[in-house]
């Protein structure tokens, strides 16, 4: 599930040209937006910060659909993966404080840990240690709406195989930092949500933000919704605080995470030298719970999140002074969103989104795409075929095994992917059928593909 998602995080398409000659960047947010309203139900808060200003801060759709509540700037949100840098900070200043160090062995922690000697937290913290991802593992969804204890969870991925020596590559993994969490607790002797709170959270001035408890009565909460299968909205699943934990238990607003990103900046939580180390892109441009990385040749640090019902993007531009927050309860592409979002404020052109609808076409056409291309971005190159298959056009990201994706034609030379209504890829021809041109159009923002030869 999550890596289908993070596929499907790649591609994102919207058309309508903005004029990007005009400066007034609240109303061009603001028309970006109520497009993303209009087109793809987008439900959720958002924040804008330009040159130190807050530029864009508004909310949109339900917090609680059944009463009719509407989510404003002070909705509380889950904040899924963005959890992360608040645990890697933990650990930071622990490491600071000399009670722990970046390269202690997961075994002084964990004793008989499988390789537990050939582990050190700054594995855990950069995703290079091999450990599989618990959330990956077939046994995750029977098991994802239960309380476990901490050792009940761990014992899930502890004796599963490694996904390569540690050390060597990286792979995005909860278990990492559901880990993490366990140390933090074992070195200063306090439940996680307590140190969190006094050392972090209160150290940042945040007031609406904590570990989020399921079962307790919170003011301006929103709640999750997915799309149901037969139209409309249901309540999304909810994961256990103790089953994310300290991989993804938090939940804030809009305005603490630009306010905590302007503490982690600016050196309340951890030392100039720590936030250096937090921010330095190991490999695949993953630091400490944040991706360091380039949009539009500007450098990125930012990270995403996503759970049942929800998604999360929080991003800065240190140069360009820019912040961008985006919170949403029914879980809409943030990611993708806040690259449209960036573009807009980098005068780049960038387009609305509609509605999109399948059109019936000369199936003959289809025999013009097959082959295989690449997608070349700031973040990396992806790399997939395009097949005609009993006449549908699929896309089979390479690496993905068997897994492929349908593209259902708006047109002959326009085609959208049919798990998401708003993403297209859109080609360019001759009079006689040759591909001139092929492009993803990402939330707005467009992207060349090339073909492989």
């Amino acid at each position: 599930m999550k890596k289908i998602f993070l596929i499907l995080s790649l591609f994102g398409l919207v058309q309508i040209e903005l004029v990007s000659a005009q400066k007034n960047y609240p109303a061009m947010l603001n028309k970006y937006m109520q497009a993303q309203v209009n087109a793809n139900d987008f439900s959720g808060a958002v924040l804008v910060a330009y040159k130190g200003n807050i530029i864009y801060k508004k909310g949109f759709g339900y917090a609680d659909r059944e009463w009719k509540l509407i989510n404003t700037t002070d909705t509380k949100f889950q904040i899924c993966s963005l959890t992360k840098q608040f645990t890697a900070a933990a650990i930071l200043q622990l490491a600071e404080q000399r009670r722990l160090n970046l390269y202690d062995k997961l075994s002084a922690y964990f004793p008989g840990y499988p390789k537990g000697d050939s582990i050190t937290l700054h594995m855990l913290l950069n995703h290079t240690s091999g450990i599989a991802d618990y959330t990956g593992l077939p046994g995750f969804n029977a098991i994802r709406t239960q309380s476990l204890s901490k050792d009940s969870v761990i014992g899930l991925f502890k004796n599963q195989p490694y996904r390569f020596s540690p050390g060597t590559k990286w792979d995005y993994s909860n278990s990492n930092y559901f880990l993490l969490g366990y140390i933090i607790e074992k070195v200063t002797k306090q439940p996680y949500d307590v140190y969190l709170y006094k050392n972090v959270i209160q150290k940042a001035g945040l007031r609406n933000t904590a570990v989020n408890e399921t079962d307790s009565v919170l003011a301006n909460r929103a709640m999750g919704y997915t799309k149901a299968e037969t139209g409309g909205w249901k309540n999304a699943e909810q994961f256990p605080t103790g089953l994310v934990y300290s991989a993804g238990s938090v939940i804030s607003t809009i305005t603490d995470l630009y306010n905590w990103q302007k503490a982690l900046a600016g050196g309340k939580i951890v030392s100039p030298d720590m936030l250096a180390k937090m921010t330095t892109p190991y490999l695949k441009n993953y630091g400490y719970g944040l991706t360091i990385d380039t949009l539009e040749h500007h450098r990125r640090i930012w990270h995403g999140g996503a759970a049942p019902g929800f998604t999360s993007y929080l991003c800065s531009f240190p140069a360009e002074e820019i912040s961008i927050v985006i919170l949403s309860n029914n879980f809409s592409n943030s990611n993708l969103i806040g690259d449209a979002l960036a573009s807009i404020l980098f005068d780049r052109p960038v387009q609305l989104p509609y509605k999109i609808v399948e059109r019936p076409i000369n199936t003959a056409v289809l025999k013009r795409y097959p082959g295989k291309y690449q997608l070349s971005q700031s973040s990396g190159t992806m790399y997939f075929e395009l097949i005609n298959e009993n006449e549908k056009l699929y896309l089979k990201p390479e690496g993905a095994g068997d897994f492929k994706m349908e593209l259902k034609p708006e047109s002959e030379t326009r085609f959208f992917f049919a798990r998401d209504h708003d993403q297209e890829i859109e080609f360019v021809v001759d009079a006689k059928g040759g591909i001139l041109k092929c492009a993803l159009i990402s939330k707005g923002a467009r992207f060349e593909i090339k073909k492989r030869i």
